[in-house]
């Protein structure tokens, strides 16, 4: 986030968001999409416009990935209206991720003390 953002943005912590789930894409990354049932949990991140304006670059907003703004809960059930980049649906189906990419969200995972069950998910991809 740094990377992209600079200091332009505060990390509020832990999130999760219901009725969506986590997949490849045929690119070899991992987006996500909304499943009924489902639930993806990752950070949550208050931003300045200036880290909104690089992360749309860094994206390819809007014509790689779309945006709009769903219920994200933290971990102390407080709920917040937050951005999300959405893929559209066909470009997901992929078989495998790419290494580096799993490495750095797994990384993440495991830093900021996400559900055991959900590094487990991401162990679980098989990497390229």
């Amino acid at each position: 986030m740094r990377r992209i953002c600079g200091r332009h943005f505060i990390l509020i912590g832990q999130g999760s968001v219901v009725n969506y789930d986590m997949q490849p894409d045929f690119r070899g990354y991992l987006n996500i999409k909304e499943v009924s049932g489902k639930t993806v949990y990752g950070l949550l991140y208050l931003i300045e416009p200036e880290a909104l304006e690089a992360l749309d670059k860094f994206e390819g907003y809007p014509d790689v990935f779309g945006r709009k703004i769903i219920e994200v809960e933290d971990s102390q059930h407080k709920k917040f209206k937050s951005w999300v980049y959405i893929e559209p649906a066909n470009q997901f189906g992929g078989n495998a991720v790419k290494t580096d990419y799993l490495r750095r969200v797994l990384g993440a995972a495991i830093d900021h003390n996400l559900p055991k069950e959900w590094v487990n998910k991401i162990e679980a991809y098989e990497s390229v």
